[in-house]
């Protein structure tokens, strides 16, 4: 291990002082100049994704290597919290910033993984890519097909979203996100009330059975996040809408909540409802491959010093769309920290070069070899 702890976080920093929140093109145009002109002194085939649909930029860097099936590290640079709502300060071992942990700290480890793998001479036995994605945090609506895509030409992917400690994450729920619509009959509230259809009376009996949907012991919830409707006290409301979270542990779990949604039913029929999303993210499944990457992470892990937890997480990441494709993923591999999408988001700077060399060995090993699902 060759790169010290407080030399990541000297070049971490430069890219967390770059404000990064999704949508804000010129930002992140700024940084994936930073990351492109890093990357290319390393021998890196650059690829540029001009944004679209209000997103930044798409990074795509690849290394050539030998036979192997080869490794894909994809990362996100996109922030949550509003420009200047995070400070950027030290105390301690910790180290806060916008998006320091979540996950600019892991897409940086990426880099100086790769950055100390080519100056070491160590030799690629297959191709290895990284993705610097602009979207994620709102679901990556213009990058998945890309992320999938790439997946495709590998072995294996890793994704290092930060971690709360040694740990590496095997499961991740899958998510859908919806919109429910209900049509009624505007009328005066107080000459011609009678003549009105409440779209909000419905969107209030509904909800009671959006509820029931919630299983916890499946792991199945529905959460209507937010409802609005109605224009003013005077008037029978003609519409109304809510805005429903959806998270499980099985995709045919979340295909069947999905075909609940769209078989509700009215209780007037004057009112109608209509049902529009779809299933973000499927799970990130624990397979005996997945298990197989945990094992030799934990291998690598305690070579350096450490123990190495499993964990699971009820939020999504691009690993759910790694999986999906049918490659084997291991998630959770980044900066070491917590209380991301806050005032508060902060890393540990001690654990950054372990984190790093982690990286390292797990690159170097799915370059080389696919994971069989054998952890002996």
């Amino acid at each position: 291990m060759t790169l010290q702890s407080e030399d990541i976080l000297s070049g971490l920093l430069e890219w967390v002082r770059i404000d990064t929140p999704t949508g804000d093109v010129a930002g992140i145009s700024r940084l994936v100049d930073l990351i492109e002109s890093q990357l290319t002194p390393l021998g890196a085939e650059i690829e540029r994704i001009t944004g679209r649909d209000g997103m930044g930029d798409h990074l795509i860097a690849r290394f050539t290597g030998g036979d192997g099936p080869g490794v894909l590290v994809t990362s996100h640079i996109d922030t949550v919290c509003a420009p200047g709502t995070v400070e950027i300060k030290r105390d301690g071992d910790r180290q806060y910033g916008p998006g320091i942990a979540d996950m600019k700290g892991g897409g940086y480890l990426a880099l100086c993984a790769m950055r100390d793998i080519i100056e070491s001479g160590e030799t690629l036995a297959g191709p290895v890519t990284l993705i610097y994605n602009s979207d994620e945090e709102i679901g990556s609506p213009t990058s998945h097909a890309l992320i999938q895509a790439e997946a495709r030409k590998h072995g294996a992917a890793l994704i290092p979203e930060p971690a709360r400690g040694d740990e590496a994450i095997t499961f991740r729920k899958g998510r859908a996100k919806y919109t429910l619509d209900f049509d009624g009959v505007e009328s005066h509230a107080g000459s011609a009330f009678a003549d009105g259809r409440s779209a909000i009376l419905q969107l209030a009996r509904t909800i009671r059975r959006i509820e029931e949907m919630t299983d916890l012991e499946t792991e199945t919830t529905v959460n209507v996040g937010r409802v609005r409707g109605g224009t003013e006290p005077n008037v029978v409301a003609g519409h109304a809408a809510c805005d429903l979270d959806v998270r499980f542990a099985d995709d045919d779990l979340g295909h069947e909540i999905e075909r609940q949604l769209g078989a509700l039913q009215s209780d007037d029929p004057d009112v109608s409802i209509r049902l529009s999303g779809e299933i973000e993210k499927p799970c990130l499944a624990r397979t005996p491959e997945t298990l197989a990457m945990f094992a030799r992470a934990t291998e690598i892990n305690e070579a350096l010093g450490a123990p190495m937890i499993e964990t699971r997480s009820g939020g999504g990441s691009d690993g759910n769309f790694t999986c999906a494709a049918g490659v084997p993923t291991l998630d959770g591999l980044g900066a070491i920290g917590n209380n991301w999408h806050s005032p508060q988001e902060h890393i540990l700077v001690s654990p950054l070069a372990r984190r790093m060399a982690l990286l390292r060995g797990l690159i170097l090993t799915y370059a080389g070899e696919r994971p069989t699902g054998d952890t002996k």
